[in-house]
């Protein structure tokens, strides 16, 4: 199989590999501090609203959709007291806006199978008890580049 280099252009474009990188990044951090840097959260937003605005062509009703998705975590973490984590909801709410709902499901579908598949074999393994919690930015950086890979095989 050889690697059509128009489609890794294609995939990997600009926008695509910063996003990558902040979500790398957060990742990274999440796991060691156990929070998100409130700065990268708002940089994250302020560059997908520019986006939004300024390159994207999909309509505004996708990308409300989107940060909706992110405004609903919040309200969530809001609930719950934190079972998942405030920060979580406003990285969602960015990849929202930049991606639009439909790719946003597509993202947060597949973190959360990782995320679930990871606990479980925590659990089976008795690593963790049920009251531990797993950083959620690694799943959805790990959903993304499943999102990232489907755009180059299956598009």
């Amino acid at each position: 199989m050889w690697i059509d280099a128009e489609k890794v252009r294609e995939v990997l474009s600009v926008e695509n590999l910063i996003c990558l990188a902040f979500l790398l990044g957060i990742s990274v951090y999440d796991v060691y501090s156990r929070r998100i840097s409130r700065l990268a959260l708002a940089l994250a937003n302020i560059l997908a609203v520019s986006y939004a605005l300024a390159v994207d062509e999909r309509n505004l009703a996708a990308t409300a959709a989107g940060a909706a998705a992110g405004l609903a975590l919040l309200g969530i973490s809001r609930i719950t007291g934190e079972a998942v984590g405030y920060g979580d909801g406003w990285l969602v709410m960015a990849l929202g806006i930049y991606l639009g709902i439909w790719s946003l499901l597509e993202v947060m579908a597949a973190a959360w199978v990782l995320l679930a598949f990871a606990a479980g074999l925590c659990l089976i393994r008795k690593k963790w008890s049920r009251k531990t919690a797993l950083p959620m930015t690694p799943f959805i950086t790990a959903g993304f580049l499943n999102l990232l890979a489907g755009e180059y095989f299956w598009s």
